[in-house]
């Protein structure tokens, strides 16, 4: 089954960013935080990708890449 964050290969994306930084400080934030929980076994990194997955198509593709994040972090957090 196809998720909406599968679009690997496909085109009409735009261009790939040159920077690839954060572009605020609560992204780092984010993904310190999640990088913690992976370690501290909170949970895995499928299953954060899994959450992320679970987004709707239209809401996925609203949410910047971080709160994309934020948004799996938040449900997976006991």
């Amino acid at each position: 089954m196809a998720y909406a964050n599968d679009v690997g290969g496909m085109h009409g994306f735009g261009a790939w960013p040159d920077d690839h930084g954060f572009e605020s400080v609560w992204e780092a934030q984010i993904f310190a935080l999640n990088q913690a929980c992976v370690a501290a076994g909170v949970y895995t990194l499928d299953e954060f990708r899994h959450t992320m997955e679970q987004i709707p198509p239209a809401e996925y593709y609203a949410m910047p890449y971080y709160e994309r994040w934020l948004y799996a972090v938040e449900r997976l957090l006991p």
